[in-house]
């Protein structure tokens, strides 16, 4: 019956060919919540978290993540050390943003009175062997300077622990000084908190000890690696292109009854994935969805095997509340604008995962280069040439057995910083709420109706509906 399969194929619309119908608005968007979980622990203010491609994140992108109220899930292709090293220091940082600005005890005053003037403070923290020793000012600096005095002049002030951030904005608030250092058990230099970071409206994502949250990825092949970072994550997120196979659940359910933390299977693309999962695993904490929807994802083209991300992820949804109701949904792969994002979460997602999307920022990890004067970052899937060369991502695809390249890597503009980024895709994703007429998730996915709409490009962009 192979002719009737084809004629009785079933239509699997993607982002591109449905939009949102605009409904009655019931709240300004600066009111819409879009508090959500991303997994059955962890409670996220943004739906928003960074996909583990290891041009993607690390420290600094995990840490902006979870800053700005979404999760960072630290890439696995790399020593299993280093990546515990990476969530264990974001589990001691504050949870504010802070920057790498201080000035060293040795640092003749000229030098340091440039670095204020370039960061627009009055004091920083004095900083030598690692630890704090107080603080210098500027007209102290400047009066040093005139005189030819040597070293600089430094004055005892407060830091700060970690558990102490809303003190340290409140002294911030007083205008009284610019900066304060936070340190460590050890009274080590960890950060240093700037007035202007002290009046963003950004809440953070943190675990019920106040502690930034983070995500891990794992293969349910490495069970060394995962039992590691169990220890420090709030959740270890499966890294396999295809987790429904029968190999990786087998190893997933022996994982599953060793680590503490909460566990997202993924990726899957259909209902009777849900099924065999929940099934299989005594514990599932969260679903990640997509097949071959990436951006520089070529699975569709190198396999013939695809689902649209928009489609699996409503198909997941529906079963996902038949068997295991209120487990989190994440949309991963083909996200490429804020519309996206709202698509997904109308669709049934709990959150978006993005690659594309923060890739090219300050924080992604991949280093910055120039071409022709104009500044880009390194982007490859973690199914290219390039990461599958790296030792550390031969299990990805369920071990070493594929062989056969399934992404491809190029250049992404750079985008400045992921703060600013981040903070314009919410303000979209809230417009888009409001012109559903919805005040949070939970509500979008009650009210939301999706028109099929067929894209023409003629002077411009029209919508044939």
């Amino acid at each position: 019956m192979f002719a009737e399969k084809l004629l009785n194929s079933y239509k699997a619309v993607s982002f591109d060919e449905v939009y949102l119908v605009p409904g009655l608005a019931e709240a300004d968007p600066r009111s819409i919540d879009l508090n959500t979980r991303f997994s059955t622990n962890v409670k996220l203010l943004i739906p928003i978290a960074s996909s583990p491609m290891d041009t993607v994140t690390e420290l600094d992108m995990a840490v902006a993540l979870a800053l700005l109220g979404g999760i960072g899930v630290v890439h696995r292709n790399m020593e299993t050390d280093r990546q515990v090293e990476i969530v264990k220091t974001i589990k001691m940082l504050p949870p504010v943003r802070t920057r790498i600005l201080y000035a060293n005890i040795e640092e003749p005053c000229g030098r340091v009175l440039e670095v204020m003037y370039k960061h627009n403070v009055r004091n920083l923290p004095v900083v030598s062997n690692g630890k704090v020793v107080g603080c210098t000012h500027i007209a102290d600096l400047k009066d040093s300077c005139r005189k030819g005095l040597e070293p600089i002049p430094v004055k005892p002030c407060g830091t700060f622990r970690v558990t102490e951030a809303v003190r340290a904005r409140q002294e911030l608030l007083k205008g009284t000084i610019d900066s304060v250092a936070f340190i460590d058990a050890d009274g080590m230099y960890l950060g240093t908190f700037v007035f202007y970071d002290a009046f963003e409206d950004a809440q953070p994502a943190v675990d019920s000890e106040g502690r930034l949250v983070v995500g891990a990825a794992i293969s349910p092949f490495d069970k060394t690696r995962a039992i590691k970072l169990d220890r420090f994550v709030d959740v270890l997120v499966s890294d396999v292109a295809h987790f429904h196979n029968v190999e990786v659940l087998k190893e997933a359910k022996a994982l599953v009854n060793e680590i503490a933390c909460d566990f997202i299977a993924g990726n899957i693309a259909t209902n009777k994935a849900v099924e065999d999962i929940v099934n299989t695993l005594e514990k599932v904490d969260g679903f990640r969805v997509g097949l071959g929807g990436g951006s520089i994802c070529t699975t569709p083209e190198v396999t013939g095997a695809y689902i649209p991300t928009l489609y699996a992820v409503a198909k997941v949804r529906d079963a996902v509340d038949k068997i295991a109701p209120k487990t989190p949904v994440i949309a991963d792969g083909g996200l490429r604008s804020p519309s996206d994002i709202t698509k997904a979460l109308a669709a049934g997602a709990s959150a978006a995962m993005l690659g594309y999307m923060l890739a090219g920022t300050d924080e992604a990890s991949a280093p910055l280069i120039s071409i022709g004067g104009v500044k880009y970052k390194p982007y490859r899937g973690m199914a290219s040439e390039g990461a599958m060369s790296r030792r550390f991502a031969v299990d990805r695809y369920a071990r070493v057995s594929k062989r056969v390249a399934e992404g491809v890597e190029g250049l992404v503009r750079y985008k400045g910083s992921v703060y600013n980024v981040v903070r314009n895709i919410i303000e979209a994703i809230k417009a888009g709420f409001g012109y559903v007429g919805a005040r949070n998730i939970e509500e979008l996915w009650l009210k939301a109706q999706f028109v099929i709409a067929r894209k023409k490009h003629a002077e411009g962009l029209s919508l044939d509906i």
